[in-house]
Parts: structure tokens; C-alpha cells; sequence
């Protein structure tokens, strides 16, 4: 067929055209949401955390802080001192032996001047005892002096005598070094007027106790009765002495 017998092909009349594809815009996309406010908001609840975390952990030290404190004022009440005293008793621990140095005192008593010369061991059943007694030896030696330089001739030279003034000489150490449970342990003996006095004039009964207060009979007293201390329970359970020389 010739060109130019090619007939194009035409619409029939009431025919629409077909619309034609509109050009991509781009304002038909949503827009992505700017960066800037995203790191924003991610920043903000970074501090939070943190600010957060660090009132929390403030918070946590002070009150284990005050935890702490109290605990420690607890422990250092005078009946909780007592009670940890008597839960560490040392009943079946091997005996521990301190010697002291010599010590020579004058004696009263008939028949002119006298004196005592005399070496004293210590027995404990504590390791941090003979600490303790170094600690104040200063203080323990005076009081010792002064038990020895009470008693007559006479009455030493019995055994009654002697083992009274031993006794009496490892009161006055332990009221020196533990004063609460010195002061139970003798009011649980049931003293009359007359031997507390004389404890008290030689120091061996304590009037004070180590926190600076003066302890009462009454308190004593009843503590004495709640508490079984025995002499295995004090820092020096005995005196023994290694020379006893009177002239």
C-alpha cells in the first residue's frame, strides 16, 4: 500500500481522550521528620536517665550512711558491749599467762616495818587482754600497789588471806580494762556494805562506766540479774603469783 493511502485513525464523536499521566511531583511524598528533634528528644531522656540514676544513687549512700551510724550506736550501747562480752566467752580456749614486773611494797602491821616483795602473773583466756593491760599499766601498777600496801602482815601470812588480796588485785584490773562487766560480776556476789566499801576504797569496784556515765545500782542490779557473768567471763580470770617474799 502507498503512503499516502495510510488513513490515521480518528475518534468517533462523544469519545473522551484518555487522560494523560500527570508529571511526578515532588511535594506528593511526606516529608521525613527533622533529624534535629529526634536527637533532641533522644538527649532528653539520656539526662533524665542520668539525673534519675544520680538522685537515686545519693539517695542509696545517704542512707547507708545513716544505716551505718545507727549500727554503730547500737553496738556501742552498754548492754549490746555486755552481750558481745559474754557471747565471746573463751571457757575451753587454752590459758594465757602475763607476767608483771616485781614489785615490792611496805606493810602495816606489829612489830615495826615490813614489806612485801612479790612477782604477779595474770591468766587470761583473751589474746587482746595482755593489749589492754599495757595499755594501762601506768594506772593498774598504782592500783595494784595499793591493794598489796592494804592488807596486814598477819592476814597474808594465811592462805585465806593471800587468795582474798588475789582476788581483789585481778578486781581492780578488770574494773580498769572492762568496768561494766566488773561492776555485774560483784554486784552478782551479793556483797555486804562493808566489802563494797572496801572495793570501792581500793578501786576495784568501778563508778563509772567507760562511756563516761556513772552506772547506778539500780541498772547494775538489774543487769545482774539478766546476765550470768562468771570469772571465766572477765578479761583476768585469776592472779597467781611466781614470788611472795614478806620480811
Amino acid at each position: 500500500m502507498a503512503e499516502e493511502d495510510k488513513v490515521e485513525p480518528t475518534l468517533e464523536a462523544g469519545a473522551n481522550p484518555a487522560p494523560a499521566a500527570a508529571p511526578a511531583s515532588a511535594t506528593d511524598e511526606a516529608p521525613p521528620p527533622p533529624k534535629s528533634k529526634k536527637k533532641l528528644f533522644i538527649i532528653i531522656g539520656a539526662l533524665v536517665v542520668l539525673i534519675g540514676g544520680g538522685a537515686g544513687g545519693y539517695m542509696y549512700m545517704q542512707k547507708a550512711e545513716a544505716d551505718k551510724k545507727a549500727a554503730e550506736a547500737e553496738a556501742n550501747k552498754p548492754e549490746n558491749i555486755l552481750k558481745k562480752q559474754l557471747t565471746e566467752r573463751k571457757q575451753n580456749a587454752p590459758p594465757i599467762y602475763i607476767p608483771l614486773d616485781e614489785m615490792i611494797v611496805n606493810l602495816p602491821g606489829r612489830g615495826g616495818e615490813h614489806y612485801l616483795q612479790t612477782k604477779i602473773v595474770l591468766r587470761t583466756a583473751d589474746p587482746s587482754t595482755e593489749g589492754k593491760v599495757k595499755q594501762f599499766m601506768p594506772v593498774i601498777r598504782d592500783k595494784i600497789i595499793t591493794v598489796l600496801s592494804s592488807r596486814q602482815m598477819q592476814e597474808l601470812a594465811t592462805v585465806e588471806g593471800k587468795t582474798m588480796m588475789a582476788r581483789e588485785v585481778a578486781l581492780v584490773i578488770n574494773s580498769i580494762i572492762a568496768p561494766q562487766l566488773t561492776a555485774i560480776y560483784i554486784l552478782q556476789q551479793q556483797p555486804n556494805t562493808a566489802d563494797l566499801q572496801n572495793l570501792e576504797r581500793i578501786g576495784a569496784i568501778p563508778k563509772e562506766t567507760s562511756t563516761g556515765k556513772k552506772i547506778t545500782n539500780e541498772a547494775a542490779r538489774a543487769a545482774a540479774e539478766f546476765w550470768n557473768v562468771t570469772e571465766m567471763d572477765l578479761p583476768v580470770q585469776a592472779v597467781l603469783f611466781s614470788s611472795f617474799v614478806m620480811q
